[in-house]
């Protein structure tokens, strides 16, 4: 049967190529009537374009519109075959994607996606914004002490939270107001880190009265509105520094741990020194003031290392526990170094860095307040004859 096919295939190819030198370079196929046209170019056969082929074409591809032109299909590069079917193999061929058409109904769906694309893509107009209450940190707090300065404001505002940093300036962002000659009116504004530091400002500061104010202090959330014509040209523009700057500020800000001078990380409560055996508890019973004699020893000896930020005396401990929170790792170690065996007011004292877990404050039961009252109470009523003793 293989050389029958052989033998059939090569009289189709030499009645083609006698058709082809007789018609002019046209070839009928036999089996569906379709004519292909011969290009001595690419050397092959092409179906010819005819009224007739346009019409079984459209019927085939569902192709209602007319056809680019004759010469845009003419780039058909499939070789005649025995069935009707057209596949296209150039680059070049037109597809039902680039044929044009002629039809007059607008594409409703297209022009609606465009006009939203050009919405989307349309710039738009810069206007005020309301900062949404869940991202609030800034709190409004009136009531305050007309001569308090700006220090004293953010030493208070800063025992209820972590006060927010400008990312370029690092400066604590807020606001004291003032009148037209520069004189505080009271009331100021301030940015936490975090929003669970408003309530907190709320419950421990709202309704309280201030040394030398005259009216109870009120704390609310902060509330912006818009005052005047917005103008873009004031509004800073962000860059892409300032925010991995202002990202890597606040994770330090909640970050556990710092970097001493030397580059090495370090946990922040390195910087505490705990000194043991620095007084007897009994003795504050008799002559209180000795608490404040005590710290400012302790204080004096420290800042001959460093600057010292706090001296916490925890006079109700049986062990006469006193901390010191320095400004530097490195004076913390010096101040372990120095107080380690060290005698003060004939006792031994031993130091070390707080590992940040034990809590040394002892809270006062009643029988010991109310002895501690009782005792007060007589030496008042004595007139203070240790007082004069002393």
């Amino acid at each position: 049967s293989s050389g029958i096919n052989a033998e059939y295939g090569q009289l189709k190819a030499e009645e083609m190529e006698k058709q082809k030198t007789a018609a002019g370079h046209f070839y009928t196929d036999p089996a569906d009537g379709t004519c292909y046209e011969w290009d001595e170019t690419r050397r092959a056969w092409f179906p010819r374009i005819t009224d007739d082929f346009l019409a079984v074409y459209q019927i085939s591809y569902g192709v209602t519109d007319q056809v680019e032109s004759a010469a845009a299909v003419s780039t058909l590069t499939q070789p005649p075959a025995s069935t009707p079917s057209i596949q296209p193999l150039e680059e070049d061929t037109p597809t039902h994607e680039n044929t044009t058409t002629t039809s007059t109904t607008p594409d409703l769906d297209t022009a609606a996606s465009n006009s939203q694309l050009a919405k989307k893509k349309a710039k738009k107009a810069p206007e005020w914004f309301q900062l949404e209450e869940e991202k609030n940190t800034w709190v409004y707090v009136s009531g305050l002490p007309l001569t308090m300065s700006s220090e004293e404001f953010l030493e208070l505002m800063g025992k209820y939270g972590i006060v927010a940093e400008h990312a370029e300036t690092e400066k604590k962002k807020f606001k004291m107001y003032t009148d037209g000659e520069g004189h505080f009116k009271g009331d100021a504004k301030v940015c936490y880190f975090r929003r669970e530091s408003i309530a907190i400002a709320i419950q421990m500061l709202n309704g309280v009265k201030l040394s030398g104010g005259n009216t109870k202090v009120k704390v609310e959330p902060a509330k912006f509105e818009l005052k005047g014509e917005f103008d873009p040209k004031l509004k800073p523009k962000k860059r892409n520094n300032i925010k991995k700057k202002k990202k890597n500020r606040q994770e330090n800000l909640l970050d556990w741990r710092e970097r001493a001078g030397g580059g090495e990380l370090k946990d922040k409560h390195a910087k505490i020194v705990i000194l043991h055996n620095c007084f007897d508890p009994k003795e504050f019973l008799e002559d209180a003031c000795q608490i404040t004699e005590i710290r400012d020893d302790i204080r004096e000896e420290c800042e001959k290392l460093g600057p010292t930020k706090k001296v916490i005396i925890f006079d109700r401990h049986p062990q006469g526990v006193v901390s010191v929170k320095f400004g530097t790792y490195e004076a913390a170690d010096e101040a372990v170094k120095l107080f380690q065996g060290r005698w003060f007011g004939g006792k031994q004292i031993a130091a070390a860095l707080w590992d940040g877990v034990t809590d040394y404050a002892i809270e006062e039961t009643e029988g010991e307040r109310e002895a501690r009252l009782a005792s007060w109470h007589k030496f008042i009523e004595d007139g203070g004859e240790r007082e004069n003793a002393v």
